[in-house]
């Protein structure tokens, strides 16, 4: 079956079923610094509408009716640099990675930036998140300095779209 994306508000229930499913993944992987059950309610709970018109879109991967990714993508606010939009939540379903779902999203967005006539994307990422990393370089991303103070970001990175 077809994986199909489509743009929905973050509050929508496959939005919500994405975000959840990311945030229970960050908080398995960083129990720690994400304890659960309270962090991935906090964690939706920090400014959901930012990747909700006008200031965003949020993206999610579906097959039928399984939820099986999602990124969103920030056209403004305090810590995205003039011009750029920030790449935010991305999250592919562990059954379906390596299938170039990450790509497919990213270049998504990345055409919607354009659209938005933004001059480049910038997006953060964990130390952990190696394949993440290595999907952003290969798509023509360079690794930069820090452009927000997110406490979970070990690497940041840019692109310039024009």
């Amino acid at each position: 079956m077809e994986i199909v994306l489509s743009a929905v508000r973050p509050d929508s229930p496959a939005g919500l079923t994405a975000l959840r499913a990311y945030a229970g993944e960050l908080a398995a992987r960083w129990p720690e610094k994400a304890p659960e059950p309270t962090w991935s309610e906090e964690f939706l709970a920090d400014d959901p509408m930012a990747l909700a018109p006008p200031s965003g879109v949020f993206v999610v991967a579906t097959r039928g009716d399984w939820v099986v990714g999602c990124a969103g993508l920030r056209l403004e606010g305090a810590d995205v640099p003039p011009g750029a939009g920030e790449i935010k939540r991305m999250w592919v379903d562990p059954t379906v990675r390596g299938q170039g779902l990450g790509r497919r999203l990213l270049a998504h967005l990345t055409d919607l930036a354009r659209e938005a006539g933004l001059r480049r994307l910038v997006l953060d990422t964990a130390e952990d998140l190696v394949a993440a990393r290595a999907l952003y370089v290969r798509e023509g991303f360079v690794e930069t300095e820090p452009y927000n103070a997110n406490p979970y970001a070990h690497h940041w990175f840019t692109r310039d779209l024009w």
